[in-house]
């Protein structure tokens, strides 16, 4: 702790004359180190690993000094050739150059990882990745091996972000370390044009919302990325506002509706659909956390690519302007409506009269023909993205399998299975046909025992198949009582004359 103070007081720039001072020197600073090193406790057996965290320490000063040009390379060298995990077993190593450094500590680190079994220390994997890659002038071979060193332990083939946190270290310093691999490997991506693997980090970042010190900074940079790439391999200039400035609302629909039947296709393939969708898709993972301004901007963009793709395809008669231009002369072409005249009759105004039994005078002139008001162009961006969005997350409707219809069996007709009619808990066609020939054996040996002279048996034996519903019955056959519960019954006497006095109500 003694070191990383001192390095911190070292590597922070005086604000005044103070502070310059009593600013640590570097011995100061490497002697710390070394003291740590001397004095850090020893593996008690062959099973227990050796502390590494004072050895790698002292390695990323050395480094970090070397590259501030406050030490020369050969110096370093030399401090690090005499201590315990030393390469080449401590022999003298010398340092021409600047350049001749960077294989140096690759080297010291490869040989100081190969000492940690269980691969806790991470930081010697970004360490080997920052010095194989240059921030400041990348290459695409810098950006692959820097990304084969981060995909070998950190980073897995899923873009899962493996950082270790060991018992020492101090709470919240993972936080940091995940924002700075994040940062890193973001760059290489891009440097890669890996959109697959830049696509599944922002993925993996936007669901670790915890685990990054600054995570709203770190999101928008992934975002940003993300729609650079997208971009770059999509070929999707910006500023595609201008191509929907001059279009009418009927042309725009038009080339909208062709551009939906299109993307639906799924054998086409073309880097402004793929951009799209993946714009789409990546505004679906935002979730409104941060502003979408860059995301509707590619979305339009992409847009106005396939709209101007989808317009070189269509008939000269087709193209967008023969729309307007019909609608021009159809309006140049109108001439004033000759009114008709009014037939005489009740509420003719021929037969009106004022109170003083005046005919008012009317005038019959026809009213001037209402000019064809021209309809305004541009469609706003707004309706560009609901069409884009809605043409994108629609999914076609699958289609049906319908099974063939079987015939009857009794008729020479074409027969519905009821199996088949949508909500019917009818059951199978072969099971109907045994509940047939049972109901049909049955009846047959109700007429046999002569128990079928009933009307409902009657209508029962003749219908079979059909629903076990029995016709109405004649209103004659029916007591009146039966259908008028209410009704008032009168009885006769003998003589053949009412009784009044005997009316009763059936209830």
């Amino acid at each position: 702790m003694l070191g990383k103070a001192l390095w911190k007081m070292y590597y922070r720039p005086a604000d005044n004359y103070k502070q310059q001072a009593t600013k640590p020197t570097v011995k100061m600073v490497l002697n710390a180190f070394k003291s740590a090193i001397r004095t850090v406790p020893k593996p008690r057996d062959s099973r227990q690993e050796p502390i590494l965290e004072p050895h790698y320490k002292l390695l990323a000063t050395v480094h970090k000094m070397i590259m501030m040009r406050a030490i020369e390379p050969q110096f370093g060298a030399d401090l690090l050739q005499k201590q315990p995990f030393a390469i080449r077993k401590g022999e003298f190593v010398e340092i021409a150059s600047f350049e001749d450094w960077d294989s140096f500590a690759l080297e010291s680190l490869k040989h100081l990882r190969t000492q940690d079994k269980q691969h806790w220390q991470h930081r010697m994997v970004f360490r080997v990745a920052t010095i194989v890659f240059d921030e400041g002038d990348p290459s695409f071979e810098q950006a692959s091996t820097a990304c084969k060193e981060f995909r070998e332990s950190i980073f897995t083939k899923t873009m899962h972000i493996q950082v270790w946190k060991p018992d020492a270290e101090r709470p919240g310093r993972h936080c940091v370390y995940m924002e700075r691999y994040v940062a890193l490997m973001m760059k290489i991506l891009f440097i890669m044009n890996d959109k697959v693997n830049m696509e599944a980090l922002c993925k993996r970042v936007r669901k670790k919302s915890n685990d990054f010190q600054n995570f709203t900074k770190v999101w928008t940079d992934c975002c940003t990325t993300y729609l650079k790439l997208i971009r770059r391999i999509g070929q999707i200039p910006p500023n595609m506002d201008e191509v929907f400035k001059s279009v009418s609302q009927e042309e725009f629909a038009e080339v909208s509706q062709k551009i939906e039947t299109w993307v639906n296709d799924p054998t086409q393939v073309n880097p402004a659909l793929e951009a799209l969708r993946e714009a789409i898709e990546l505004k679906k993972t935002n979730a409104n956390l941060i502003k979408t301004l860059p995301v509707d901007d590619l979305i339009n963009d992409a847009w106005g690519v396939l709209y101007i793709a989808i317009v070189k395809e269509l008939p000269p008669a087709a193209a967008p302007g023969s729309l307007q231009q019909a609608q021009i002369d159809a309006s140049s072409d109108s001439r004033p409506i000759e009114p008709r005249p009014v037939l005489p009759g009740p509420m003719s105004i021929n037969n009106v009269m004022d109170s003083n039994g005046q005919q008012p005078t009317v005038s019959l002139t026809p009213a001037p023909a209402e000019v064809a008001r021209p309809r305004k162009l541009g469609i706003s961006r707004r309706e560009v993205l609901r069409r884009a969005e809605a043409a994108v997350t629609r999914t076609p409707e699958p289609s049906r399998n319908i099974a063939p219809f079987q015939p009857s069996a009794e008729g020479s007709g074409v027969a519905t299975p009821p199996n088949l009619i949508l909500g019917s808990n009818a059951p199978p066609v072969s099971q109907q046909k045994g509940k047939e020939a049972s109901g049909k054996e049955g009846n047959r040996q109700g007429r046999e025992r002569g128990s079928g002279g009933s009307r409902r048996q009657s209508v029962d034996d003749d219908a079979d198949d059909e629903s076990d519903l029995s016709d109405v019955p004649d209103i004659d056959d029916r007591e009146a009582a039966m259908l008028f519960p209410n009704l008032m019954r009168r009885t006769t006497t003998e003589d053949g004359g009412d009784d009044k006095s005997s009316t009763v109500r059936d209830n």
